[in-house]
């Protein structure tokens, strides 16, 4: 969602907050905190001041009225509440980005790192890079076919030594696959026109992990291409309790991560000017 500001703040930051080598080009490209870290501190005024992260939706927004309802639908619902994040949840990190769209307006966009309490779409954020329904239809029948095997596996006298190993191999080889089809809807774009499944752009040396693609900075960026938006600045902020490794703390700013983000986010720069 672009939300249009009636003036952009003179805070400006060159250093950069989102970067990476790219796949395609062979060099690497970065984008600044720019404007950002103004907003983001707005950002996390407004969460605290309501709470949760039904926001309301400011005028000027297309389909202002729309959005609203949706957020309205789901007021009182203690899932979006902010206590989330300092409980169970450990903190996590929120974004936003500074753009401009084609007719000159600057605005700016918000995201949530992940899964918001197993929430992948929250009215007034920005939405997964992947197609939500597509993603959950394979993962339901993956799942299925995996929990299959546990269920036979479980059913399994300790005598069944042979046939015990043989389901957990099996199983093991499903759960990868599963990865593999999930990781397969994950296409991603950058400014030059090109698009690459998310494999095929990873950069690094070490393996994907789990949720790559799903941080702030990619979630931001792929909704600027996707919508026609120049990208000027983005800022990601931790909010909520220290996460258990204690390198994230309640209102802090961080870079792109090196395990997820950067070996990505080289390739989906590419082309910005």
């Amino acid at each position: 969602m672009f939300i249009p500001l009636d003036t952009c703040t003179d805070e400006f930051s060159e250093e950069a907050s989102a970067f990476g080598h790219c796949v395609a080009c062979g060099v690497s490209h970065s984008l600044p905190y720019g404007h950002a870290k103004f907003y983001a501190h707005e950002l996390r005024q407004q969460l605290e001041a309501k709470g949760d992260m039904l926001l309301p939706i400011p005028d000027g927004v297309a389909d202002q009225q729309k959005i609203q309802a949706q957020v309205d639908a789901l007021a009182g619902n203690p899932r979006y509440s902010m206590d989330y994040l300092w409980g169970s949840a450990l903190g996590q990190m929120l974004g936003i980005m500074v753009c401009r769209k084609q007719d000159g307006t600057v605005g700016v966009v918000r995201a949530f790192s992940g899964q918001y309490d197993r929430l992948y779409e929250i009215p007034g954020w920005a939405p997964p890079v992947m197609d939500l329904a597509q993603y959950n239809a394979v993962n339901s029948v993956g799942n299925k076919i995996v929990n299959d095997y546990t269920d036979q596996i479980n059913a399994l006298a300790p005598s069944d030594k042979a046939l015990l190993q043989q389901l957990k191999q099996e199983r093991k080889a499903r759960s990868r696959s599963l990865m593999d089809e999930l990781y397969g809807l994950y296409i991603l774009g950058n400014f030059s026109g090109g698009q690459k499944p998310l494999k095929e752009v990873f950069y690094s040396k070490q393996g994907m992990r789990t949720g790559t693609a799903d941080c702030c900075a990619p979630k931001l960026i792929h909704y600027a291409q996707q919508n026609q938006l120049t990208p000027l600045g983005i800022a990601e902020f931790f909010y909520g309790a220290e996460n258990k490794s204690q390198t994230r703390q309640h209102g802090k700013f961080y870079e792109a991560c090196e395990e997820k983000c950067q070996p990505i986010l080289g390739f989906m720069l590419c082309g910005l000017q």
